[in-house]
């Protein structure tokens, strides 16, 4: 994490500047590649169709989905990231510092999400089980829950117990799987809008930590 050390502002712009670049990249892929593509839009339509079957046979289940769905959207998932910065800044983990940049990437990350929604402009699956107001690709759920488990993985790097640090990992890629099979089950986004969703998620966050530079707190708790 980082310590108290200034960061430079060359490399703030640079880690926006890779974080808009995926965006790009993956509002681009949708609005060329994947949204014309007879081959993924007949899996899209299939997959979605088939999940909402299933969901409409299993009550249980559909109630778990929308239970999830309210769970593991960014107004959870963030605040989430901020408990997580805040308890390591108090043992004295982390940084204040650090804990402002990792919570400001998942909130620049979040914000790109929306606009590469409203850059493709892609309908919602006809058959969604819930009704949602904004575009569907990439998956606002998906691109928050990756990067919410990315920055929560490098966040429980400075945690003092390897269990916490590995239990912490499992449980956010285990939120990652969850939210993807909720979203398509419920029927409010293709495969294709998950799978985009959770890759610029990760790739986003990634690599905007690669360009500032973490390093652990040299104070003590």
């Amino acid at each position: 994490m980082p310590t108290d050390r200034h960061v430079s502002p060359l490399r703030v712009v640079l880690a926006v500047a890779v974080m808009v670049a995926v965006m790009l990249l993956v509002a681009a892929l949708g609005e060329w590649v994947i949204i014309p593509s007879s081959a993924l839009r007949e899996l899209d339509e299939g997959s979605a169709s088939r999940a909402v079957a299933l969901l409409a046979d299993h009550d249980g289940l559909a109630e778990a989905a929308r239970v999830w769905s309210d769970l593991s959207g960014p107004w959870v998932v963030h605040p989430i990231v901020a408990i997580a910065a805040g308890a390591l800044v108090l043992r004295r983990r982390i940084t204040a510092r650090a804990g402002v940049v990792v919570m400001a990437i998942g909130l620049v990350g979040w914000a790109l999400g929306a606009v590469a929604k409203e850059i493709v402009e892609r309908p919602r699956p006809a058959q969604a089980v819930l009704e949602v107001g904004s575009f569907s690709y990439p998956s606002g759920h998906a691109t928050n829950i990756a990067l919410g488990a990315v920055l929560l993985i490098a966040l429980a790097r400075a945690a003092e117990r390897v269990w916490i640090r590995w239990g912490t990992a499992l449980l956010a890629l285990l939120a990652v799987i969850l939210t993807a099979a909720d979203r398509i089950l419920l029927g409010v986004h293709y495969v294709t809008d998950v799978a985009m969703g959770l890759g610029f998620g990760a790739a986003a966050a990634t690599l905007a930590l690669a360009a500032l530079p973490l390093r652990p707190n040299s104070a003590k708790p």
